[in-house]
């Protein structure tokens, strides 16, 4: 998609987004489908530290042109248009819960208002937003039928698996990680992948030699095609 195309876009559905309910207090920017058709899927995207809703907005280049996406904003403010999920240290926890909750509340929102099933509907996030989109994916699995993790590591205090996972579905799970990343190490990664799949989840684990703490290329590119086979398997309505 063009940058012209995509800001106008944004401008566009902003507008209409300020007309949903206030009930989910997370704020962020709701794209309709590149296809001009009712959602047949959603991608929800969760940035990383010190930025904001725009930050992801172009992985929805990566996706099928049925996808809604729904960006959101962070809750805990830094100042100069910047935000954060949690605070890191002993507050950490409790913040990664809210922040699950939080992002739970306004997905189940946005699936009722777009009639997308929680198997159609992925979530994706960078850094703290791939922190959040583990433990959603892990801690409420029945939300989601995929997550995609970029550059993330599992949440501090993991619990058990919730009992609500047994017999249910669970996400297909997209896992991209640097090996030259010096602000998450990769072997956190590798840490939550066995995790992952210890508890049975299907994991399509992608390490990136020279990438740092970021998103590449040809991460991107890995990521199009996964959500491309993640799209052909679920249910359209």
């Amino acid at each position: 998609m063009k940058l012209n195309a995509l800001l106008s876009k944004v401008l566009l559905i902003a507008i209409a987004s300020a007309a949903l309910p206030a009930s989910a207090a997370l704020e962020g920017i709701l794209l309709t489908p590149q296809n001009g058709q009712p959602a047949k899927h959603l991608a929800v995207l969760l940035h990383g530290y010190g930025s904001n809703e725009q930050d992801l907005l172009p992985l929805s280049d990566a996706l099928a042109s049925n996808y809604a996406v729904l960006s959101l904003r962070a809750p805990q403010a830094l100042g100069g248009d910047r935000y954060a999920w949690y605070r890191e240290g002993k507050d950490e926890s409790q913040d990664v819960d809210r922040a699950r909750e939080e992002v739970v509340e306004r997905i189940h929102q946005i699936q009722r208002q777009l009639a997308v099933v929680p198997s159609a509907t992925l979530v994706a996030g960078f850094s703290q937003g791939a922190v959040v989109s583990w433990s959603i994916a892990l801690q409420s699995p029945t939300v989601v039928g995929g997550a995609a993790i970029f550059s993330g590591r599992l949440p501090v205090k993991l619990p058990a698996q919730p009992t609500s996972a047994a017999g249910t579905t669970l996400p297909n799970v997209f896992v991209g990680h640097g090996q030259a990343d010096n602000r998450i190490a990769i072997q956190r990664e590798e840490q939550a992948v066995s995790v992952a799949k210890q508890r049975g989840y299907r994991v399509s684990f992608h390490r990136y030699v020279a990438l740092g703490h970021g998103i590449s290329s040809q991460e991107l590119k890995d990521f199009s095609l996964w959500s491309a086979g993640l799209n052909a398997r679920t249910p359209s309505s």
